[in-house]
């Protein structure tokens, strides 16, 4: 995995570095670590499967816990299409369906309700949350109102595979 050195951010006396993060993160959830790139971007992030990256929007360059929550929302789509091709039941179903035809800022509608109504999407927040909250001690509040009580419910009710 390469991140380069630069990806390292202080925060008083302590130094905190992407890759273990990366490391981490990819271990929770059975994955391999991708690499990450910082990239020009309208989005906050973006998953490019085929070519094994993270990319992470530049204005988040110096912000570690804004990378955080970039590396594992991403991650977590990766968890996605790994689960999907090894399980087959009703919900991975339909999360095989929206992997198909994901919405992103490219296709989304102008306030964005059917990029946050997905299930992959849903999923990718609240593992997000969860994870960071938990293991991080990083808090991740979202930007959209009212999904935060749309995240905590999932989470009560999908907690076993966070």
């Amino acid at each position: 995995m390469a991140i380069p050195n630069r990806y390292k951010f202080s925060k008083g006396n302590v130094i905190l570095d992407l890759k273990p993060l990366c490391i981490r993160i990819a271990d929770q959830l059975g994955i391999e670590p991708l690499d990450i790139k910082f990239e020009d971007l309208t989005d906050d992030s973006r998953l490019y499967i085929k070519e094994n990256y993270v990319a992470i929007s530049r204005k988040y360059e110096n912000d570690y816990e804004e990378c955080a929550k970039c590396i594992a929302h991403e991650y977590r789509h990766v968890f996605q299409i790994f689960y999907v091709c090894l399980f087959k039941n009703n919900r991975l179903k339909r999360l095989e369906k929206e992997l198909q035809g994901v919405v992103n800022s490219s296709n989304m509608k102008n306030n964005g309700s059917n990029y946050t109504s997905q299930e992959i999407e849903l999923d990718a927040f609240a593992f997000t949350k969860y994870y960071l909250e938990t293991y991080e001690s990083i808090p991740v509040i979202n930007r959209m109102s009212g999904y935060d009580e749309i995240i905590d419910k999932y989470l009560y009710v999908n907690h076993t595979i966070m």
